[in-house]
């Protein structure tokens, strides 16, 4: 039986801690996939980062919003690792939120203040002409490693976990 409470524990353990996600993109090139770091936004989750403008997956992202991800960490207690899959609808952030995801980018992704100045790439970056631009990933879907199963019979499955549950 699942413990419906422990696969919630889990997700949110690895959203908090992962900080790197590889998306996945489609564009006119073809597939294409890419490390990105990322801060947690919480009710509903969401990932935010930020790319430059050039990058091949802002490009593709930018011809078809739809994203998959994987996010893993490793030297866990019990089997030593843990993994997510992920899908969603990616947004650039608009002139109107800048400000603030930039501020919470900043500051969830470097608590400390003498860290986060010296990362702290000015607002300007990331407006008009800028190379930059911060993303948003709007989860749909999620899907956890099936631990359990993988210690009873070494069989790599997944379980959706509802998105909803995951919500700070």
């Amino acid at each position: 039986m699942v413990d419906q409470a422990r696969l919630i524990e889990r997700s949110k353990f690895l959203l908090e801690n992962a900080r790197f996600v590889t998306l996945a993109t489609q564009g006119e090139t073809g597939p294409w996939a890419s490390t990105v770091n990322y801060v947690l936004l919480g009710s509903p989750v969401r990932l935010l980062w930020y790319s430059l403008r050039e990058a091949r997956h802002s490009l593709n992202l930018a011809a078809d919003p739809r994203a998959s991800g994987s996010l893993y960490l490793t030297g866990l207690p019990g089997l030593g690792l843990d993994g997510a899959q992920v899908t969603g609808i990616v947004r650039e952030v608009g002139p109107d939120a800048l400000p603030e995801h930039h501020r919470l980018y900043y500051e969830l992704n470097f608590p400390d203040e003498t860290v986060r100045q010296e990362w702290l790439l000015p607002i300007t970056e990331f407006t008009g002409d800028g190379p930059r631009r911060f993303y948003v990933l709007e989860i749909d879907q999620w899907w956890l490693m099936d631990l359990d199963r993988w210690l009873e019979d070494k069989q790599d499955h997944r379980i959706e976990v509802p998105v909803g549950k995951l919500d700070a």
